[in-house]
């Protein structure tokens, strides 16, 4: 069912009925108000109740299946885009374009990057809450996932090892969680972040200064902790 039209004694207590009977949350639904309620004489006689028709929206993560889908036959490229999973804080999608997927993740995954934007910004709009948008093609999310793991672990070492700073360079706000969380327990080093997006990057320094070698200033890491990733 993904239309019902439903009385009560108020709007508010239609639409609750309506979201019940429809198992659907509010931001799920788009409800149209078909006769306000009227209490009558003396609030008694000819009392009229409220009827809304209420509308199960399809889901942000179905939405942005649809125009990634669009997106890129308009590209003129042949793939197929499934919903992988979809939760209450994220959807992730997954390309299969057989010999072009190499031209849909780009150089470093930019293109990919940039098609995922385009569509969490669509998939989201006009929506009360919105959803983080995740675009996978040829196992590349998890392919870059171990990569930034490997260079968050070989970073870590070098400045353990040498007393400096290090500084990456810039990462999609996905990506710099990933260095976060890998080092979040690692010994001898911390992380922090500085710089605004698209160049913000993050900083991996000794936790401790190490005898004889000092942090320079222009080694020290700006204050702060990383923001929460935002929705795409």
């Amino acid at each position: 069912m993904q239309q019902i039209e439903q009385t009560g004694r108020s709007v508010e207590e239609a639409v609750s009925a309506a979201l019940k009977a429809l198992g659907a949350a509010p931001d799920e639904v788009e409800v149209e108000v078909l006769v306000e309620s009227s209490r009558g004489l003396l609030g008694i006689f000819g009392q009229t109740e409220a009827r809304v028709r209420v509308t199960r929206q399809t889901s942000i993560g179905t939405r942005a299946v649809e125009l990634a889908q669009k997106m890129l036959s308009l590209l003129e490229i042949e793939a197929r885009v499934s919903l992988r999973e979809e939760d209450s804080e994220r959807a992730q999608l997954e390309i299969d374009a057989g010999e072009d997927t190499g031209l849909i993740i780009g150089r470093r995954g930019e293109t990919l990057a940039a098609l995922q934007h385009l569509v969490a910004l669509l998939a989201n709009r006009g929506r009360q809450s919105t959803k983080r948008i995740l675009l996978n093609a040829g196992g590349y999310l998890e392919k870059r996932e171990q990569a930034l793991q490997a260079l968050a672990k070989r970073t870590a070492y070098k400045v353990r090892t040498s007393g400096r700073s290090v500084t990456l360079e810039a990462l999609a706000p996905r990506e710099r969680r990933i260095i976060h969380v890998v080092l979040a327990d690692e010994p001898g080093v911390v992380t922090s972040s500085i710089g605004t997006d698209p160049n913000r990057r993050v900083v991996i320094s000794p936790s401790e200064p190490q005898p004889g070698r000092p942090h320079r200033r222009e080694d020290l890491p700006a204050q702060g902790e990383e923001p929460a990733e935002p929705k795409e």
